[in-house]
């Protein structure tokens, strides 16, 4: 029997749970534990730990993606599962697409329709979606929790970006409500090439934030016809490195003045690690 961490968001309406167990059942799943944490409005968000027979693990990742769900698979039965995110989490009564931890085809999304949860490797949540224009003041506060050298070192430049400028795509990362990272780029070239930027707050770093961000960003570029990102940090930028190979991307660096220059080459069928 193999065992799987199931995080899924439901419209708060009855039935809908009983409607996902009948469905884990019929492909032999049964469920060994069961959280329900609060959202806001309409939906809430359950986790459910479950085991399936290892023959039928397929039809587990099919009905995930039927309901949008994130899938994790525990490897080890007898490990301490992960615990709830504390506190309410905050999520958005809007439509939700979320991202299957299986290795799967290419998904082409339209870049104003992002919005998904995703599990980070240390078992606590994100969620990624598109910046808008009303998301400016909580952008402002999110700089204003950065250090000097975050904000230095990530190149984002004003908090007050227009995110709706074609040429520009921006990301957010929420936990609990609040904005704790950021990503975006900006079309160059006639839109052959991209400039990249991220910035996550000094106590989110290292949680994988930044690799989720760059990783959607290179592969919203690629969708669009992009053939490279170019990123650029302070000489002793090291970190931007790693959130860039973190990110799956092949890097070449090389020195411009007292900067460092990332140039990263995409793929023509990139898809998102998330």
């Amino acid at each position: 029997m193999a065992r799987h961490e199931l995080w899924v968001e439901l419209a708060d309406r009855p039935g809908n749970l009983a409607a996902l167990a009948g469905d884990l059942a019929a492909c032999g799943a049964n469920i060994v534990h069961l959280d329900v944490l609060d959202g806001t409005g309409d939906t809430v968000i359950d986790r459910l730990v479950v085991q399936v027979p290892d023959q039928r693990s397929g039809e587990l990742v099919a009905v995930a993606r039927r309901y949008g769900a994130t899938l994790r698979p525990l490897d080890d039965s007898d490990a301490p599962q992960p615990p709830p995110p504390q506190g309410p989490v905050m999520v958005r009564a809007a439509s939700f697409s979320g991202r299957i931890a299986e290795p799967g085809p290419p998904v082409r999304r339209s870049p104003m329709t992002l919005e998904r949860l995703v599990a980070l490797p240390d078992g606590g949540l994100v969620r990624l979606r598109h910046l808008s224009a009303g998301d400016r003041n909580a952008l402002v506060a999110h700089h204003a929790r950065c250090s000097e050298v975050t904000r230095r070192h990530s190149r984002f430049l004003s908090p007050g970006v227009d995110v709706e400028d074609d040429d520009l795509v921006a990301l957010a990362a929420l936990v609990g409500g609040a904005i704790v990272g950021a990503a975006r780029y900006e079309l160059r070239d006639g839109g052959k090439r991209a400039d990249v930027s991220v910035i996550v707050e000094d106590g989110h770093q290292r949680r994988g934030i930044g690799a989720l961000l760059v990783n959607e960003l290179a592969t919203l570029a690629s969708n669009a016809g992009v053939g490279h990102v170019r990123a650029v940090a302070p000489a002793g930028g090291d970190g931007l490195a790693r959130t860039l190979r973190h990110a799956g991307l092949d890097v070449t660096v090389r020195r411009d003045g007292d900067a460092l220059v990332f140039d990263c080459v995409l793929p023509h069928d990139l898809s998102a690690s998330a």
